[in-house]
């Protein structure tokens, strides 16, 4: 049983370590308005997939090294994060049935969610509100949705 749930734990270590990674690696500012949140994307995956073996905990601990690397006040992205995992795994049993449409624009509303509570914090906080650009991560999200959730399927399988 233990070494089951340590196999289950190892995807879900690694994709989060490539997400934090493809989240700190730097991009010309054209560029950089347009990526995604891809550790967002790997928690929400995780949490819906198999939230006992990562779920909250995961989302807390993503959330915190994003906190890190960011530079921003400290449980901002942990407290986002670990709400809106709340959410995914509360929606979990709906959204594995759910067509690829329908998934991807609750990962939309989900990832609007963690925006809205970033920005909130923000504001509560004095921190300078960010552009539009903000904004955009949700709508790329959701569109590479079907790929992030494919290829952590494909990984998962194994």
């Amino acid at each position: 049983m233990m070494r089951d749930t340590r196999v289950r734990r190892l995807p879900m270590a690694l994709s989060a370590v490539v997400a934090l990674a493809l989240a700190v690696i730097p991009l010309p500012a054209a560029v950089d308005a347009f990526r995604p949140d891809f550790l967002v994307l790997v928690v929400f995956y995780w949490s819906i997939e198999s939230p006992r073996a990562g779920g909250l905990a995961l989302a807390f601990v993503a959330g915190l090294a994003l906190d890190v690397v960011r530079g921003v006040v400290l449980g901002q992205h942990a407290l986002a994060l670990t709400l809106m995992a709340a959410w995914a795994t509360h929606l979990r049993l709906r959204l594995r049935v759910f067509s690829v449409l329908s998934q991807s624009l609750t990962i939309f509303a989900l990832l609007t969610g963690y925006q809205f509570v970033l920005f909130w914090i923000d504001g509560a906080t004095g921190n300078p509100v960010t552009t539009f650009s903000r904004w955009l991560a949700p709508v790329i999200g959701a569109l590479i949705w079907p790929l992030i959730a494919g290829a952590l399927s494909r990984s998962h399988a194994r």
